[in-house]
């Protein structure tokens, strides 16, 4: 029998779950796929389409500063050097397209989700790695999907903020659904640091939050690692359903007070408006351009190089 990577289910973390920000434990960062030796096979094998890179001035408190960049003519050792000298933030997503152990990881960890939280109706999941310097920060922002963060290597700070207005106005989560802004595009106050829920996690922590909670991280002094899962559900799937067409009426009708009820009349009549938003192309895509304007480079400072900017599409 295969050992439980979730440690222990409380009753509250069953009511909880997917209603409040929670910490779990686990044991997940005993696992071999996180050596620095799988870490740097996977680096060398995941393709370009399916890694980010940033980097931002140190100390540097919003996003102006984020940088893109790319990984060129290094060993997956070389990159985990610069990670560990520089000031860097890697995600590697897809990575069980490349190492069949992180699907098999993954399925463990929605098989007992859905043990213990019967009601959770995973029907689409997926798993990213994170691997980053030092001190650095992760701003402000909002993911789309059910969303749970493990910890396998270091230690950082996680705040958790409501996943209502003002901390998450509604045009600006549009928007970000619509794909016409970064899911870091959300207007942040330190203030509101005071409602938020903190998280110091180590090795063996996970948290799950509630969704579309804004959230921001800020590294410790020493290398992380650690992976995120996303889950989408019917419940996940109709929020974004009443969002994207909110945001369609906002933008081409200029409604702005706008239910975002999930069920009845409403909600169907919203899914209608996403469909013929879709057949007449109303909506852009889903493809996002990036510029890319520097190169990890373990002997430059802070391991980045800058280098001709171009765009890159995915």
């Amino acid at each position: 029998m295969t050992n439980p990577i979730i440690t222990e289910w409380t009753p509250h973390h069953i009511e909880a779950f997917g209603k409040e920000p929670l910490r779990f434990n686990h044991q997940a960062h005993l696992s071999p796929l996180f050596s620095n030796e799988t870490l740097a096979d996977l680096i060398e094998r995941t393709p370009r389409e399916s890694y980010y890179v940033n980097t931002m001035k140190r100390g540097a408190k919003d996003r102006s500063s984020r940088r893109e960049g790319e990984i060129r003519n290094l060993s997956g050792l070389d990159v985990l050097d610069a990670v560990a000298k520089g000031h860097i933030w890697i995600m590697l997503l897809n990575p069980e397209k490349v190492i069949s152990g992180y699907s098999h990881l993954l399925d463990q960890i929605y098989s007992e989700f859905q043990e213990h939280v019967p009601s959770l109706n995973v029907f689409k999941k997926k798993i990213s790695i994170l691997i980053s310097s030092p001190n650095i920060p992760v701003f402000y922002h909002c993911d789309l999907a059910g969303q749970t963060l493990w910890q396998v290597r270091g230690e950082k700070t996680v705040y958790v903020y409501p996943n209502y207005e003002p901390y998450l106005p509604q045009p600006n989560l549009e928007k970000i659904i619509l794909n016409e802004a970064h899911e870091i595009s959300l207007p942040y106050d330190q203030a509101w640091d005071n409602v938020a829920s903190s998280f110091t996690i180590k090795p063996g922590d996970m948290l799950h939050w509630q969704l579309y909670a804004p959230h921001r991280i800020q590294n410790g002094n020493c290398v992380n690692v650690s992976f995120t899962t996303e889950h989408v559900t019917p419940t996940v799937r109709r929020n974004f359903v009443v969002n994207y067409a909110n945001g369609i009426l906002r933008r081409t009708l200029g409604v702005n007070s706008l239910s975002q009820t999930t069920s009845g009349p409403q909600y169907w009549s919203k899914l209608a408006t996403v469909a013929a938003a879709k057949s007449l192309r109303l909506q852009k895509g889903r493809e996002q351009k990036f510029k890319i304007d520097f190169t990890v480079d373990p002997a430059a400072p802070d391991c980045v190089r800058d280098i001709p900017a171009y765009q890159f599409s995915k």
